[in-house]
């Protein structure tokens, strides 16, 4: 690592600690604050979203802040670390800098809602010293995902992957469920966001159209890139060779520009799916195509068919890694190259079953009011 750079996150860190511990004994704890850090989008969405409204359901008299967190240690941050300091709870479920570059006080509740549910492609402490991942010698300045008090993840049996990913003690991991899989099973809610998307963007369950959505997980760039393939220009190449009842919903990464998906404008039987989270696109899809995306458990829920694309598979893995194989975690179908891809979006149908029982039951422990619980739990 530079020595400039060394030293000035170890500067920023005492900077920032110092200002905490100051503003932590002016300010008494307020039992009713809790902190949201937005990150991946900005906006409140997904499990935060669910737990959001759990919350108030709950507890109304608790006082919500949002933060947007652009992850870096400059002067935005110490505005971040105001609100923390006397925060009864902090709320997150992706990486959030400010927490990881303190020594919190110990009666502040740092909750993890990982945005993953499963244990698909390795994260965090797992990729350590991979092309992909973080230095030893940065992660000992910067302790990533350090100081959580309460994780939440989809099944018991990924505890071991998910204390390795955060080096912390499988005992504050609990498998409790992902919150926002509780859209699923409300009905009256589905069909309101399937009646809101039908009338945004001008289509129906009724057009005779199959839906195919694709979603691909996000790829690092320069010397972090996990991988040379990408789904967005194949998707781009074979949309003319699609069968004219073939609709493909693209549905981009949080982190990927707008910018870049004017390549996908032009495309015939191409529609951008943006506006709206990924399991709300899901509800009026018809099958699922990804490549190592974890959303892909979630789709199972909806017993439809399901795809991994991933004629870079040896490449990922090799620069990433994975917790376990493919085949053990989902019952997707396998497609190698663009040939299997389009015969196999071409073959698809309207309202087409497809058994993921097996699946399910070894992604989820339970996949039923699973915000109501988990706020149950961490204010107990």
């Amino acid at each position: 690592m530079n020595p400039i750079k060394k030293y000035y996150i170890m500067l920023y860190k005492v900077i920032l600690q110092i200002t905490y511990n100051v503003l932590s004994r002016l300010l008494k704890q307020d039992q009713n604050k809790v902190v949201i850090a937005l990150y991946r989008e900005g906006k409140l969405e997904g499990n935060l979203h669910f737990i959001y409204e759990e919350l108030l359901e709950q507890f109304p008299q608790l006082e919500v802040h949002f933060v947007y967190s652009e992850n870096k240690m400059n002067l935005k941050l110490f505005k971040e670390i105001v609100q923390l300091s006397n925060a009864k709870y902090v709320i997150i479920d992706d990486y959030y800098l400010p927490v990881y570059l303190l020594k919190p006080k110990a009666k502040l509740k740092i909750i993890q809602l990982w945005h993953a549910a499963g244990a698909f492609k390795k994260f965090g402490h797992s990729t350590a010293d991979t092309k992909f991942g973080p230095s030893k010698e940065y992660l000992r300045l910067v302790p990533v995902h350090a100081n959580y008090t309460h994780v939440y993840i989809s099944a018991a049996k990924f505890t071991d992957y998910y204390a390795e990913a955060f080096h912390m003690t499988p005992a504050n991991i609990y498998p409790f469920g992902i919150p926002r899989v509780d859209l699923f099973t409300d009905e009256p809610l589905c069909r309101e966001i399937k009646k809101v998307l039908y009338q945004e963007y001008n289509f129906s369950d009724t057009d005779n159209k199959i839906n195919i959505l694709v979603a691909p997980t996000y790829r690092a760039e320069g010397l972090y890139t996990e991988s040379t393939a990408d789904l967005m220009d194949t998707i781009i190449k074979l949309s003319k060779s699609l069968d004219k009842d073939i609709r493909i919903l693209f549905k981009p990464h949080p982190y990927v520009k707008s910018s870049e998906m004017d390549r996908l404008r032009d495309c015939p039987n191409v529609m951008i799916a943006t506006g709206h989270t990924i399991n709300e696109w899901m509800l009026v899809s018809d099958a699922f195509i990804t490549d190592y995306s974890s959303a892909i458990f979630e789709f199972a829920l909806l017993k439809k068919p399901l795809a991994h694309y991933i004629p870079d598979y040896k490449e990922y893995q090799s620069n990433r890694g994975f917790y376990q194989e493919i085949e053990i975690m989902s019952d997707g179908t396998i497609l190698w190259n663009e040939a299997e891809l389009l015969d196999w979006m071409n073959a698809r149908k309207q309202n087409e079953y497809y058994n993921t029982t097996r699946m399910i039951e070894y992604n989820f422990d339970d996949i039923e009011n699973i915000s109501h619980k988990i706020v149950k739990h961490f204010t107990s």
